[in-house]
């Protein structure tokens, strides 16, 4: 479970930004919208947030932030070798932080154990890195690294000062050397089978899930069939989602189609590329051989004048259905296993019925059984209503000198009855649009 998350000097993002999911002491929709932290004195978390903001305030670089940390976690060690660029990008629109590297900061638990994570770093190399844990609320200083190119006495390990704490037990040394200056020693640790180290790098890994618009939606698009091919129940809870959404789905299945039908394969890879499928095929030495093949997603619906049924290709569908059916996947493993998604426009071709009724999902203690949470960006005013959402839910970005803003709408502690969709596009909360100079 996500606690906080922090970020400095990426891309629109100038100044330490912080998004918390820690419940305030409010009353209302206490137990349906927010459950208890192990072992914290009676603090709580809350099962979702919504981000607000005009087109460009940064809502979407927030998220990137965090799913830019989950790849440099998940992929330095096995991914990149030395020389490669990191993938980071400082506040360009200042001539210090532009030289400056970014920071990113996440609090989290994990089998009841609370752990505080950071890395600081450019495009050339990490500068920092250090990981906490608090077993038992004991704070733990597990590892740190600290980039000291300017004293001799660390030369020999390229400038790094490093640090292992008592409770971190288990290889450390013989890890540390295969750390390069553009690598993370945890995604390293994992590699190696750190027993402790790799309970981490699996919330990254596993626990964090992003469905970025900038990413292709094939790859959601594969995740649903995934769940699908391999649990019955998950396909079972798709089609009934799909049905509930009154969009006439009865059911679903799927068909193997073969995609290079005796073409060149190269053209095909290059397809697989751009849809990041072609890390499948590097140990292949004439993929001239191989047969390709894709899975259709085949929606059959029951006819209005008869019993008998009709079939359908998912591309045939609308919009809506098809992006529900690209983030069900995700949407249905995040609440049965008690993980964490994050939507980059959740309400993008969806109705505003459908996306409350997606949030109510998370809000219902009945069906989030495991504390999953969902974090997303959106325009939907429609949501911004007091029996959705707790003032601790919401939160607004906006710009300020060109940097990005982030503040929660408890600041302006909002009263009880207060139409929350009004005040805010009446600019009571900022984070709307200036359209020549006004706000609409």
């Amino acid at each position: 479970m996500l606690v906080e998350f922090s970020v400095e000097n990426y891309r629109s993002i100038q100044e330490k930004q912080t998004l918390s999911m820690v419940a305030s002491e409010d009353e209302p929709m206490l137990n349906s919208h927010t459950f208890p932290i192990p072992n914290s004195n009676d603090l709580r978390l809350v099962t979702s947030a919504a981000i607000y903001g005009p087109n460009a305030s940064g809502k979407s670089n927030l998220l990137k932030a965090i799913q830019t940390l989950k790849n440099l976690v998940i992929k330095s060690a096995s991914r990149m070798q030395t020389g490669d660029k990191l993938p980071v990008e400082p506040f360009r629109l200042n001539s210090e932080t532009a030289k400056k590297p970014s920071n990113f900061q996440v609090i989290f638990i994990r089998d009841d154990i609370r752990y505080e994570y950071g890395v600081s770093l450019n495009r050339e190399r990490v500068f920092e890195e250090w990981l906490i844990a608090y077993p038992n609320e004991v704070q733990q200083n597990w590892f740190s690294r600290e980039y000291l190119p300017d004293n001799p006495k660390f030369q020999p390990d390229e400038g790094y000062k490093w640090s292992f704490g008592k409770g971190l037990k288990g290889e450390k040394k013989r890890i540390q050397r295969f750390v390069r200056s553009n690598s993370l020693f945890i995604s390293h640790a994992a590699q190696n089978n750190h027993p402790q180290l790799t309970e981490v790098f699996y919330f990254f890994e596993n626990e964090i899930n992003v469905i970025s618009l900038t990413e292709p939606q094939l790859r959601e698009f594969n995740f649903s069939i995934r769940m699908c091919e391999e649990d019955e129940k998950f396909r079972e809870q798709i089609v009934n989602l799909l049905s509930e959404a009154d969009i006439g789905i009865s059911d679903i299945r799927f068909e193997s189609e073969l995609i290079n039908k005796g073409e060149s394969i190269n053209d095909n890879i290059k397809l697989l590329v751009q849809n990041l499928l072609s890390g499948e095929f590097e140990d292949i030495k004439d993929p001239n051989t191989l047969e390709l093949h894709s899975m259709k997603v085949i929606t059959i619906h029951k006819m209005n004048d008869s019993n008998n049924e009709i079939e359908l290709e998912i591309h045939d569908e609308s919009a809506g259905t098809k992006r529900l059916f690209y983030i069900a996947g995700y949407l249905l493993c995040v609440l049965e296993y008690g993980e964490v998604l994050i939507i980059d426009e959740l309400d993008k071709s969806l109705h505003p019925v459908l996306s409350k009724a997606l949030l109510k999902m998370f809000n219902d203690p009945e069906i989030n059984k495991n504390n999953a949470q969902l974090i997303f960006t959106t325009h939907d005013t429609t949501l911004l209503d007091s029996e959705i959402f707790r003032p601790d839910q919401v939160w607004f970005t906006e710009k300020d000198k060109s940097m990005t803003k982030l503040y929660p709408l408890l600041d302006f502690r909002p009263r009880e009855d207060e139409s929350l969709q009004k005040g805010y596009l009446l600019g009571r909360y900022g984070a709307i649009p200036f359209i020549n100079g006004l706000r609409i």
